[in-house]
């Protein structure tokens, strides 16, 4: 073997070692708030989140010192008396349906902001919001602040504006006569875009209070928590990744074998499943087979799969057996499920049940075949062995009654077939 390759494995098993004592020291990834809650979730994490740290009557007891930190960031320093501001979420203003996610007023002025983090806008939306908050009288355009808070958008669709416009030159909301009803501004949940970041914020609260509270624990999760949504997120636990790169920088030459490994691997993944499926399953299975405990079904006696398919099939088992032509992983098309089976030929389900290892194009599956007359006694001794009736293979309408064991066709399900 080639000294650049030994090099690079040799990398490869210190990295396993390495991203384990990271992990067993706790430098790893665990993310409470993701745990909870899924990190693309607007209302009941993003918006609640953010909400918690505005409000000045919030359980962080800072009083309005996040606000005023929100303010500075985004260039409104003076916007609000922050002596006698009321912050609200998910709040319904004229008693309807709509909701404006965030909402913060002096009495006076006020701020809407409008959290799409994932979502489309809805009709008529920001015209609607603006409506129900009193900011429709050109002559108080200067009182409300509209705010688009998302990852990548520049601004609402004319869809969610309901025939208003966005004056980016001056930063105004427009009316149909073209009259500014209120500032505009956007904020977004990436980092380093050029432009007002959420993150800016976050770390400007961060700054404020110490680095070992419970206040700065959350605020460095729910960074990470954005930082997922937007797919920013750098894992702390060192990476394959992290290894090919040091080695690339080090030479061209394991640049080249990180290319090569990339385009071999589907290839060396093929030969392993039908090394699995052939080979492998039929030495695994040989001693039973010699024993008469087992007859392995192929195309000289697919008949035995009769009572195990549907009608339709039955004058064509043999067309479900596997076979290197009709493989997945073939050139070209062709996702069509292939499989192999061994009936049981003695003990109490003899002829009444057939062991299969089958893959699709997405899941390799591990169980049973059973007729349509199958004794229940079989299925409870079926539920110990966590097989559970697979609805992929039903739906396909070939077998009566399947129940297996999935794993994906991936190398997570690869590697256990071929080992």
């Amino acid at each position: 073997m080639d000294s650049t390759w030994e090099e690079l494995f040799a990398a490869l098993d210190a990295l396993e070692d390495e991203q384990a004592q990271q992990k067993q020291r706790g430098l790893n990834d665990f993310n409470l708030l993701s745990s909870v809650l899924s990190v693309n979730d607007e209302v009941r994490l993003h918006t609640r989140f953010i909400y918690s740290l505005l409000n000045p009557k919030g359980k962080h007891y800072q009083g309005s010192r996040f606000l005023k930190l929100f303010l500075e960031v985004i260039g409104r320093q003076d916007w609000l008396d922050l002596t006698s501001v009321t912050v609200l979420k998910e709040h319904c203003p004229d008693g309807q349906e709509d909701q404006i996610d965030l909402w913060i007023t002096d009495g006076k002025r006020q701020i809407v902001i409008e959290n799409k983090l994932n979502a489309q806008d809805q009709r008529r939306q920001v015209a609607r919001y603006l409506k129900a908050v009193g900011a429709t009288d050109s002559a108080q355009a200067d009182d409300t602040l509209f705010i688009y808070l998302t990852k990548n958008r520049q601004a609402p669709s004319a869809f969610g504006l309901g025939g208003l416009t966005v004056c980016h030159r001056t930063s105004r909301l427009l009316n149909t006569s073209g009259l500014p009803i209120a500032h505009y501004q956007n904020l977004s949940y990436r980092k380093n875009i050029g432009q007002d970041s959420i993150h800016t914020w976050l770390e400007s609260c961060a700054n404020e209070v110490d680095r070992q509270s419970h206040i700065a624990w959350a605020l460095r999760d729910y960074q990470a928590v954005v930082e997922r949504a937007t797919k920013e997120y750098v894992s702390k636990v060192k990476t394959l990744k992290d290894v090919l790169e040091e080695g690339i920088a080090d030479g061209k030459r394991h640049h080249e074998q990180a290319i090569q490994l990339a385009s071999e691997l589907p290839a060396i993944h093929a030969s392993w499943l039908e090394q699995a499926m052939t080979t492998n399953l039929e030495e695994l299975f040989e001693p039973f087979v010699s024993n008469g405990d087992m007859t392995r079904i192929g195309v000289e006696n697919a008949e035995l799969l009769n009572p195990f398919v549907h009608n339709i099939f039955k004058d064509d088992a043999s067309s479900l057996l596997y076979a290197r032509r009709f493989n997945f992983f073939r050139p070209g098309k062709g996702t069509r499920n292939r499989g192999a089976f061994y009936r049981l030929e003695t003990g109490t389900w003899a002829k009444k049940v057939v062991l299969m290892l089958f893959y699709g194009s997405k899941m390799l599956h591990v169980g049973c075949l059973l007729t349509e007359q199958a004794d229940p006694s079989i299925y409870e001794s079926i539920t110990d062995l966590k097989l559970l009736e697979s609805k992929a293979l039903l739906a396909k309408n070939i077998f009566p009654l399947v129940v297996t064991y999935a794993e994906p066709l991936e190398y997570k399900g690869i590697i256990p077939a071929y080992s």
